[in-house]
């Protein structure tokens, strides 16, 4: 089967700063694949090389078709910005109907592409409301449906869910999933490390412009923790000094808040917290809650963001 998406020593680099570095890679159609990683870890550069919008070294495939420079990509990529690029005062289908003009969809394949488009993302009924009177999440379906009208085979959700509510969310990546069993690859930039765990069918990891993993995220995690466990503490207020001391044997780390703190173990869990508790003593009473849990990309991406490796 020909790859949806093969790239091979892509490079970017700015001046002197090298944004990415040497990335191999091969997605097939139907993936869903996640793009994470800390800050400046690449993702961007990486997304930019793939539109065109940055020069690169290497090369990138798309189908049977190699990218050249200044090559017109726009009939074999779509792209989901985080902003919604719509005109409020005009309908879903009037916004569809500008942008297939633009992408150059023939006034014959205009009408069946729309209405496909808007059937793909479940927004025949509302096409002809202003996009100003739609919710968010159906912005966010109109902004999508206008990245598939010409059917690529390659499709990018760039950070589609920054700063929207749950349902919004939850919207984009059902779409997103949709979108690759109907045939495509898709891309996810995002930093929901939670929902690109449990929704990607493979997951890129990005540092320093470096390719540190690309594989399904449980066996990413399986390499990466080896049976190891991660113990989570909950404080009803951030810990004393007394209770920093005691935690410290225990290799613990603050969470993202100061009463939330983590520590990894190989030990069995019963012994591990029983240990810990009679460590803790005095400080028992400030203790919310007590979690073991095998640990997911968001424990990963914290080690990654303190080491440079998984």
């Amino acid at each position: 089967m020909t790859a949806a998406l093969r790239v091979s020593d892509l490079s970017v680099h700015y001046g002197d700063y090298h944004a990415l570095k040497g990335l191999e890679l091969e997605i097939a159609p139907s993936e869903l694949v996640g793009i994470i990683g800390p800050n400046g870890a690449g993702k961007t550069s990486f997304i930019k090389a793939l539109c065109g919008r940055v020069n690169y070294d290497g090369y990138v495939q798309i189908g049977d078709t190699r990218l050249k420079r200044g090559h017109n990509r726009q009939k074999l990529l779509g792209l989901v910005p985080q902003d919604i690029g719509l005109y409020g005062h005009m309908s879903g289908r009037e916004n569809l109907s500008a942008f297939a003009k633009v992408m150059g969809l023939s006034r014959e394949d205009r009408v069946t592409a729309i209405e496909k488009a808007l059937e793909s993302v479940d927004m025949t009924d509302k096409a002809d409301v202003p996009v100003s009177a739609l919710s968010g999440g159906m912005k966010r379906r109109i902004n999508v449906a206008a990245a598939i009208m010409h059917r690529p085979k390659v499709i990018i959700f760039d950070e589609p869910t920054a700063g929207v509510d749950i349902p919004a969310r939850d919207t984009v990546h059902r779409l997103a999933r949709s979108l690759a069993q109907s045939g495509m690859a898709v891309l996810l930039v995002t930093h929901e490390l939670d929902q690109a765990e449990a929704l990607c069918d493979k997951v890129l990891i990005l540092c320093k412009g470096e390719k540190l993993a690309y594989d399904t995220p449980s066996r990413i995690l399986s390499r990466s923790f080896s049976g190891m466990r991660e113990v989570m503490v909950r404080y009803a207020v951030p810990p004393t000094q007394e209770a920093l001391d005691a935690m410290r044997p225990f290799e613990f780390q603050q969470g993202e808040l100061p009463t939330i703190w983590t520590a990894m173990t190989q030990a069995s869990e019963v012994s591990f917290v029983s240990a810990f508790m009679t460590a803790l003593r005095n400080g028992n009473a400030l203790v919310r809650e007590i979690s073991v849990r095998r640990p997911g990309l968001t424990s990963l991406m914290h080690r990654i963001e303190q080491t440079g490796s998984c």
